[in-house]
């Protein structure tokens, strides 16, 4: 693997005409020598993907051959997510946003692999202690604001009929529970019970936040 020459290695540049198994072996490389914490925020570009799925392989064959199970977080898309193994969300916390991420895999707050969105020039290892807090702090900022992963694939089963869409839409567009009832053709009390299960699933307790949060996660966007 090449690396461009620095004073200090700090910061160091994956140029990106590496071929595709030497740069996911820095990934790799990163996360064997992790003991605590692994985050990871995914763009949902193929090539990250095909990394992360590897290095969720070998985290999971590590955590079978014996204690001390590291903490892993995965956030991301949706769509990205589906992409990972089905036993993914036993192995990692995984966390879904609407927000477009900086691709990042931060080991134990003492190193990262990032590359900024749409970047094509490659990745970046960054061993600064100060750079990784702030990544890591970017990274733990955007959790917060996340949907638990099952929570989102209740949220999306849920949204699939058109009463459900109806009843997001009108959050949205902050009508009273009245007129949204009535336009959806509901009973008062049936359509409170459909905000009430579209909060629960959204973790909010009021419709404003609701509507704010399903904004966050682009479900207006959802076929």
């Amino acid at each position: 693997m090449e690396f461009r020459s620095l004073p200090a290695p700090r910061f160091v540049e994956l140029s990106a005409d590496q071929p595709q198994e030497n740069r996911g072996d820095a990934m790799t490389e990163l996360v064997a020598r992790a003991r605590r914490t692994v985050l990871i925020s995914l763009s949902g570009r193929h090539e990250q993907l095909a990394a992360v799925r590897s290095v969720l392989g070998d985290l999971r064959a590590r955590a079978k051959a014996g204690p001390g199970r590291l903490t892993v977080r995965v956030l991301g898309p949706a769509a990205a997510l589906r992409e990972l193994p089905a036993w993914a969300d036993d192995l990692a916390d995984l966390r879904v946003t609407g927000q477009p991420l900086a691709e990042s895999l931060m080991a134990d707050g003492a190193e990262a692999l990032t590359r900024a969105p749409g970047d094509a020039s490659g990745d970046l290892l960054v061993r600064d202690r100060s750079a990784v807090r702030v990544l890591t702090s970017l990274f733990m900022g955007a959790w917060e604001a996340s949907l638990p992963w099952p929570e989102c694939l209740r949220l999306n089963a849920y949204l699939t009929s058109d009463t459900a869409r109806g009843v997001l839409d009108r959050l949205r567009a902050g009508a009273t529970d009245a007129v949204a009832a009535r336009q959806l053709g509901l009973s008062l009390r049936t359509y409170r019970r459909h905000v009430a299960r579209i909060l629960e699933c959204l973790g909010v307790s009021s419709r404003f936040s609701g509507g704010t949060r399903a904004a966050e996660l682009q479900l207006f966007d959802m076929p």
